[in-house]
């Protein structure tokens, strides 16, 4: 499953409203980081494009709202959930500077693809040279 964060029910509820329209069923559930968005990951890639579009859009907003609020952003966290080899999910928190200067060159999927490679090279560790499969 692919998930998107929220830290406003509002904005949530849009983009639970535009994956029903696009037909995606997806399904919402809340952890210690947020509001979470649950998607399959096996979409055709039209959809999961104009999922991520609107994603981005929902967070140019979310971000705005936050700086408008007293006091400016107050909280900052990012994270990448990853199930372990034994099954139990793990949250792999990121700096938020370094998350977003990641998703200025990389699509979500690939900032998640990358951050679950690390977590299961890291989980099965070997330390011998690169080059040596």
């Amino acid at each position: 499953m692919l998930e998107y964060i929220f830290f406003d029910q509002g904005l949530l509820g849009r983009f639970m409203d535009y994956s029903n329209q696009l037909g995606v069923v997806c399904s919402e559930s809340e952890d210690s980081m947020g509001l979470i968005v649950l998607v399959p990951e096996n979409l055709p890639e039209d959809l999961a494009l104009s999922l991520e579009q609107f994603y981005d859009q929902l967070l140019e907003e979310q971000s705005q709202l936050v700086e408008q609020e007293d006091g400016g952003l107050v909280k900052h966290a990012a994270g990448i959930r990853v199930t372990l080899n034994d099954g139990r999910p793990c949250m792999v928190r990121l700096e938020p500077e370094m998350a977003n200067r990641l998703l200025e060159v990389f699509t979500l999927d690939e900032v998640q693809a990358l951050v679950v490679a690390i977590a299961k090279s890291v989980e099965s560790a070997d330390d011998g040279p690169v080059c040596h499969p």
